[in-house]
């Protein structure tokens, strides 16, 4: 529901108060507005022609939007029925990290992507059969290309950029490509090990192949798992690895976001994170405890 603008303008006409009690106040008013405040704010913002007004509004919304979006993220964790929607938590962190962001934009640019397969595939086939399709239609018609394997550039780090230039870094194309393989019903795992992780075909216990989504989707055998450590540059044993649900994508996300951010020395943006990764839990994916 909007907000009366009769209401939210007494309040932006006290953004620029430095007195810490009416900051608390105005603080306190918004937030009891609901997450629909930030919304405003953001209307707001882009409608403000004064340089420094729209800069306070821009940061009380991100500071807004921030709390919210942990809290929701939060209570996805905790509360969710059954496996956790990769679509739903890709969402909650994308406009975490983007206050901009809008869910009927976002899911727009998601389903643009998942409803070519979905158009496509089909359990009358076989899970390579599926594979391959959804393989030809990733990387060669919608054209979703890696970059900064290194993960040093924040401009290919983020799903909802992704979504829109089909292109980013290994953890984000991952991200969208296990989102598709879930809401089409391919059973498409994580194998993690320290370090890292492989997405796995799985049907009941048992791993029928592997996927290597550094060589356009390629499908590997369970004899080539060495082969795939190997070029990893990791010294591991297979038994390092774990099966793991779909929060370890998010965790993973969230990590390689960190790694960017804490290299190129934004405080601000890694205390997010940390906050963020925080409520996944204590479990790491990427971090390599060095021997003594």
């Amino acid at each position: 529901m909007a907000i009366n603008p009769e209401e939210l303008e007494p309040l932006v006409d006290l953004l620029d108060d430095r007195d810490t009690v009416v900051t608390e106040l105005v603080n306190s008013r918004l937030v009891s507005f609901g997450p629909e405040v930030v919304r405003s704010l953001r209307n707001r913002a882009e409608r403000e022609k004064d340089p420094v007004r729209k800069m306070l509004l821009a940061e009380r919304g991100k500071m807004i939007n921030t709390e919210f979006k942990l809290a929701d993220l939060q209570d996805f964790i905790t509360r969710a029925p059954g496996p956790l929607s990769l679509f739903e938590g890709s969402w909650i962190i994308s406009s975490l990290l983007d206050w901009t962001l809008q869910r009927e934009r976002y899911e727009d640019l998601f389903y643009r992507c998942s409803g070519e397969y979905l158009v496509e595939g089909s359990d009358q086939r076989t899970g390579v059969e599926n594979i391959r399709i959804l393989n030809h239609i990733f990387y060669h018609r919608l054209k979703f290309t890696l970059y900064d394997v290194q993960l040093r550039d924040p401009a290919y780090a983020l799903v909802s950029d992704a979504l829109k230039n089909r292109c980013g870094n290994p953890f984000v194309l991952a991200f969208i490509y296990l989102m598709i393989c879930q809401i089409s019903g391919l059973p498409v795992e994580l194998l993690c090990f320290p370090g890292g992780f492989v997405p796995a075909y799985v049907e009941g216990e048992k791993i029928l192949f592997y996927i290597n989504l550094y060589r356009g989707g390629e499908l590997f055998p369970q004899d080539r798992l060495d082969q795939f450590l190997k070029a990893t540059g990791l010294k591991l044993d297979k038994q390092a690895f774990r099966r793991r649900d779909e929060s370890a994508m998010l965790t993973l996300y969230l990590e390689s976001l960190l790694y960017i951010h804490a290299g190129r020395k934004n405080e601000k943006m890694s205390a997010l994170l940390d906050r963020a990764l925080t409520i996944l839990g204590p479990e790491r994916y990427l971090t390599i405890d060095e021997p003594e």
